[in-house]
């Protein structure tokens, strides 16, 4: 484990590394400090190029430079990491520059074809996107797709699958997976629904994926290894990996998945680059999609083979140039739509406007709240205890449990309400007094078992047997996994769930619950994406100043992946 990985408090760290240098000062152990907290709030790296600190590391034994053996690395730009997220921020940059390296282009003629049939709609006034994505997939082994909810990811990347099954002379292995489990199942159902309706011949279609897994389970990630089942020295047996949720993938894992693929192998990530960034350091979506260029030659390439392409753009300076594809028509949210518009504003950080918004009766599906009532959170939960008391199955569970979810930017507030809600319920006679199992609590797993193959994330719904309660969690092909309340990790109750916890889930209303004051949590990514949890209502509790601040805070992650893509200097 190294010292990015430890939970050691800031005294603890600075202990270890005085065993490791005796003669380290102050000034060095202080900018240690500082790494550590920066590498807890998501970034990767302590930019200290214009900072007069950077002196104290010069002559430091603890301090190396690129590719040197040491706890810390100092790189040319001035950025100071532990030796760990350098080396993984390394190895993902040149691993994704492998995989977009130019490849054979694919028959004209066949692709021309093949894009007619899974995209037979007529053009109109707009570029189509998801053909133009399927295209660029089709000429390279990387392919990023970003898009916010309904523009149309799964249904772009089941027609991309098909497209290069039907391209292919041989038969592909192709695999799916998402960073939890509640991402997984639901990337698995949407496959499913969308894969029969393609206009493609059999032999293609078997080779379409059906079942998504967590990226822990398809690395083989186990508990106290050093390393997974699946690295550069074992890659594993697949020609494509799709990644979905790729928004909340941190450095370390993507590295990970990355060099695990064999040389022949495609990468598609798919994600919402406008979506909170991982828990862990990093920002790898947000990073891959923040400069999307293409090549003249590419949209000319495209606009021979689609007849359509997009908007000219100046020449890449990222190797990443002509991998990233922007999806921006959602076919959820019309143009009536208060979450759609509010989204929209909250993404351009225009904090007056979103918040005129929440007030304007014009837009039902969207509004400002005082507060929640007991009466209120009760009421927004009682189809979810009807189909508790009519002994629902899981299936049933889930569906009701999707119409309402209060999120907040705090777990200090989810803890409170997730308390409040359950003595409500007691006092409803729905949960027996003192008890902490009952039918009809949902619990969220808090931490990964990969004995049980439950992890961080996965949501499950007790309910009665005749051997007594169970809590039944989502598993493979559609059906439901039992275990008993003791058997399962740590969870907690999950009537309220921070805003990072909901990523993955849609719900038909959500509110969210903003902090009474601003804090560094609360930024436009965090409002962006609670919005955007929602399917049919959303609504906002709190007071104006703090949505404003959450608003017009852009978040930012210290990293230097994004500059290592560069393309070098002519």
């Amino acid at each position: 484990m190294s010292a990015a990985d430890s939970p050691l408090l800031p005294q603890q760290l600075g202990q270890l590394f005085q065993r490791l240098d005796p003669q380290v000062g102050d000034e060095v152990l202080a900018l240690i400090s500082e790494l550590s907290h920066a590498n807890q709030a998501g970034h990767v790296c302590l930019p200290l190029a214009h900072r007069p600190e950077r002196k104290a590391l010069r002559g430091c034994a603890l301090v190396g430079r690129p590719g040197e053996y040491a706890p810390l690395i100092l790189d040319a730009a001035g950025r100071l990491y532990f030796a760990r997220h350098w080396f993984d921020e390394e190895r993902l940059a040149q691993g994704l520059a492998r995989l977009a390296a130019p490849q054979p282009l694919p028959d004209p003629a066949a692709l021309r074809g093949l894009l007619r049939r899974l995209f037979p709609e007529p053009g109109g006034p707009r570029p189509d996107r998801q053909q133009l994505a399927a295209a660029l997939a089709a000429r390279q082994r990387l392919m990023v797709i970003s898009g916010g909810p309904g523009t149309g990811k799964t249904t772009t990347v089941v027609k991309l699958l098909a497209l290069l099954a039907s391209l292919s002379p041989r038969p592909l292995v192709m695999a799916m997976a998402a960073p939890t489990g509640k991402a997984a199942a639901r990337l698995s159902e949407s496959v499913r629904n969308a894969r029969e309706r393609l206009d493609i011949d059999a032999g293609a279609r078997r080779q379409l994926p059906q079942q998504a897994q967590t990226l822990h389970r398809l690395l083989g990630l186990r508990p106290g290894a050093v390393t997974p089942r699946h690295h550069a020295g074992n890659p594993l047996p697949l020609d494509v990996l799709v990644v979905d949720e790729a928004s909340m993938i941190d450095l370390a894992l993507m590295a990970r998945t990355v060099e695990a693929l064999p040389s022949q192998a495609r990468l598609i990530l798919l994600g919402d680059r406008d979506q909170l960034s991982s828990v862990e350091a990093g920002a790898v979506l947000g990073e891959l999609c923040g400069d999307i260029r293409y090549r003249p030659e590419t949209l000319a390439w495209l606009a021979s083979v689609c007849g359509d392409s997009l908007p000219a753009t100046p020449a890449p300076d990222s190797k990443l140039g002509d991998c990233v594809a922007l999806l921006t028509h959602s076919h959820r949210f019309g143009a009536d739509s208060g979450i759609g518009e509010l989204a929209r504003l909250v993404n351009a950080g225009a904090g007056p406007a979103s918040w005129r918004l929440l007030l304007d009766e014009a837009y039902p599906d969207v509004s400002r709240q005082a507060g929640l009532s007991d009466a209120e959170a009760l009421a927004l939960r009682q189809p979810y205890w009807d189909a508790v008391a009519a002994g629902g199955e899981p299936d049933a569970l889930q569906t009701a449990f999707s119409g309402f979810m209060l999120l907040a930017a705090e777990r200090r507030q989810v803890a409170d309400f997730n308390q409040r809600a359950e003595n409500l319920l007691e006092r409803a006679g729905l949960k027996p007094a003192g008890r902490d199992w009952y039918p009809g609590r949902p619990v969220m797993i808090s931490e990964n078992d990969y004995g049980l193959g439950l992890f961080n994330g996965d949501i499950g719904f007790t309910v009665a047997r005749e051997q007594g309660l169970r809590v039944a969690f989502p598993g493979e092909n559609g059906q439901w996994r039992e275990f008993a309340p003791g058997r399962l990790p740590a969870h907690d109750t999950v009537y309220a769930m921070t805003v990072h916890k909901s990523q993955g889930s849609e719900f038909d209303q959500v509110w969210l619950q903003l902090p009474p004051q601003a804090g560094n949590a609360l930024n436009r990514a965090l409002v962006y994406t609670a919005i955007t949890r929602a399917r049919r209502r959303f609504a906002a509790q709190g007071e104006e100043a703090v949505w404003l601040r959450g608003v017009e805070s852009a978040p930012r992650r210290d990293s230097g992946l994004a500059e290592r893509l560069k393309m070098p200097m002519a």
